[in-house]
C-alpha cells in the first residue's frame, strides 16, 4: 500500500510527499531504497499487530474485561479498575427495559416509553454523571434509539458474566469491526453482580425470537406469540373490533383464516382462555408450594421420558433420510448409465434426474436441520429450580398479565375434539395444553392427586 501511494497515487494527484526521517522528497525523485524501506515498514506494522493481538488474546482468555468502558448499568470500581460494580440508577433503567419487554412491548415501543418518561439515554447519562463514553453529546438527551434497546435486551453481561471476543477485525489494515459467531465467544460466568435474573433473561430471548408487531388498535395481545393450533401448528390470531365487548374477543387458527379447507376454526374466547390459564397457574403454584420434593422428581422424570421419545423419533427420521439419500445416488447413477446406453431418452433422463436431484436436495437440507436439532436437544436439561424460583414470587396470584404469563408459559396449544358418546349429540370442545418454561408440559392436577394419594397411603402404613 505504501509503495502504491508513494510511486503511483501521490504523483497522479500532484501530492508533494516528504518523509523527513527517511530523507524522501518526491520532487527530487524517490530513492531506490524507498520501495524496500516501505516493505520493511509494513512488515514491522504487521509484526506489531500480531504482538498486540496476542496480548489481547492472553488478557481475554484470563477472564479480564476487554472493553475499556463498562456497559450501561455498570461502572468501574474506584478501588479496582478491572472490576465492574452495579450503577444503581442505570441498572434500574435496564431492569425496567426487561420488564417492559416481558409485558409485551417491543424495542420501538420501549424506546418511545423511555423518551416520553424523560429517561436519559445511555450517552446523555454518561455526560450527566461524568462517565467515560466515545460518543458525542446528543442534542436530545431523552432520545432513545431502537437499536440501543435491542442491544441491552440481548447483552449477556447483565447476567453477571464477562463476554470476550464478540468482535474482531479482518486485518491490522482494516477498521471494519466484524461480529464473531456466538460459539466463538469466551464467557466467564459470575464475574460481577448480575442486574437481570437468568430466568427473566431467557424468557426475554424467547419473546424476541417470536416477536410480533402491535395490532392496528395499537397494543400487543397478552397471548401474542404464545398461542398455537394443536392440529396444524399455525399461530392463533386475536379477532376483535371496535364494537366488540371484551367477552366477545376470540382467538382463531391462522391457517383456517387463510384457507378454510386446510384446518378448522379452533376458536376460543379470550376471557375463557385467560380464566383457564389463570386457574392452571394457581394449581401449579399450590402444588409446587405443598409438594416441592415430589414436583422436582416428577418433572425431571417426565422431561427425561418425553425428551428421549422425541429424540428417538428424530434420530429414526434422520437415519431414514440418510438411507434415502444414498439410494438416490444409486438411482441417479443408473439413470445416467441407461441414458448413455440408449435405454432412456434424453428428455426422460432430464425429467427423472431433475426430480430425484430435487428430492435429494430437500432431504440433505432436512438431514442438516435434524442433526442440529438432535445436537441441541441432547444438550437440553430440565431446569426445575428455575420454575420453582418463579413460583415463589407469586404466592397469591389474583390476576393474569403479560409479564406473569411469559415468566411461566412457553407455548399454549388449542385442539378441537368432539365428545365421544355416540348416544348423545356430538359437541365440539376445546382441549388446552400448556407448555411451561423450564419444565415443558405438566399436568399439575393429576400430580397433586397422586401426591395426595401417596401421602395418604404413607400415613395409613405408619398407623
Amino acid at each position: 500500500a505504501l509503495v502504491y501511494n508513494s510511486e503511483m497515487l501521490f504523483p497522479e494527484y500532484g501530492v508533494h510527499f516528504i518523509a523527513v526521517n527517511d530523507g524522501v522528497d518526491s520532487v527530487r525523485g524517490d530513492s531506490e531504497f524507498t520501495a524496500i524501506r516501505n516493505v520493511f515498514n509494513e512488515m514491522y506494522a504487521k509484526d506489531t499487530s500480531k504482538k498486540i493481538r496476542a496480548t489481547w488474546q492472553s488478557k481475554g482468555r484470563s477472564g479480564e474485561h476487554l472493553t475499556t468502558i463498562p456497559p450501561y448499568g455498570y461502572k468501574k470500581d474506584p478501588e479496582n479498575k478491572k472490576r465492574w460494580i452495579v450503577d444503581e440508577e442505570a441498572a434500574a433503567v435496564v431492569q425496567k427495559i426487561f420488564a417492559l419487554c416481558m409485558d409485551g412491548m417491543g424495542p420501538t415501543q420501549i424506546a418511545k416509553w423511555l423518551q416520553e418518561n424523560k429517561v436519559l439515554s445511555p450517552v446523555a447519562y454518561c455526560y450527566e454523571n461524568d462517565l467515560p463514553t466515545t460518543s458525542k453529546r446528543p442534542t436530545d438527551p431523552y432520545k432513545w434509539a431502537t437499536k440501543t434497546v435491542v442491544h441491552i435486551l440481548e447483552r449477556l453481561d447483565y447476567l453477571g458474566h464477562t463476554v470476550n471476543f464478540k468482535t474482531s477485525k479482518q486485518s491490522f489494515k482494516s477498521k471494519k469491526v466484524l461480529w464473531n459467531d456466538p460459539a466463538d465467544w469466551v464467557i466467564f460466568e459470575n464475574t460481577q453482580e448480575p442486574i437481570i435474573e437468568e430466568s427473566v433473561f431467557l424468557i426475554v430471548q424467547k419473546i424476541r425470537q417470536g416477536r410480533r408487531r402491535p395490532t392496528k388498535m395499537g397494543d400487543m395481545g397478552m397471548f401474542s406469540g404464545l398461542l398455537f393450533c394443536a392440529d396444524c401448528g399455525g399461530k392463533m390470531y386475536l379477532c376483535r373490533a371496535n364494537h366488540f365487548k371484551p367477552e366477545q374477543e376470540y382467538y382463531l387458527c391462522s391457517t383456517y383464516r387463510k384457507d378454510r379447507t386446510l384446518c378448522s376454526t379452533h376458536s376460543i374466547r379470550r376471557v375463557v382462555l385467560e380464566e383457564i390459564v389463570l386457574r392452571n397457574l394457581r394449581e401449579a403454584i399450590q402444588y409446587v408450594t405443598q409438594y416441592e420434593d415430589d414436583f422436582v422428581q416428577r418433572a425431571a422424570d417426565q422431561s427425561l421420558r418425553e425428551r428421549d421419545k422425541e429424540l428417538a423419533q428424530k434420530k429414526d427420521t434422520l437415519a431414514q433420510s440418510q438411507k434415502r439419500i444414498a439410494e438416490l445416488d444409486v438411482i441417479i447413477k443408473r439413470l445416467y448409465e441407461d441414458n448413455i446406453s440408449g435405454k432412456l431418452s434424453d428428455e426422460r433422463f432430464i425429467k427423472l434426474s431433475r426430480d430425484y436431484e430435487l428430492e435429494q436436495t430437500n432431504l440433505t437440507n432436512l438431514v442438516e436441520h435434524l442433526r442440529q436439532e438432535v445436537k441441541e436437544q441432547e444438550k437440553q436439561k430440565v431446569n426445575v429450580r428455575q420454575f420453582i424460583a418463579a413460583v415463589r414470587k407469586y404466592t397469591d396470584m389474583q390476576q393474569l398479565d403479560a409479564s406473569i404469563l411469559r415468566e411461566f408459559v412457553d407455548k399454549i396449544y388449542i385442539s378441537e375434539v368432539y365428545t365421544p358418546d355416540e348416544n348423545e349429540p356430538r359437541i365440539k370442545v376445546r382441549e388446552i395444553e400448556i407448555v411451561y418454561n423450564f419444565i415443558g408440559a405438566f399436568d399439575f392436577e393429576e400430580a397433586r392427586e397422586q401426591s395426595q394419594a401417596a401421602q395418604k397411603e404413607k400415613k395409613t402404613g405408619v398407623a
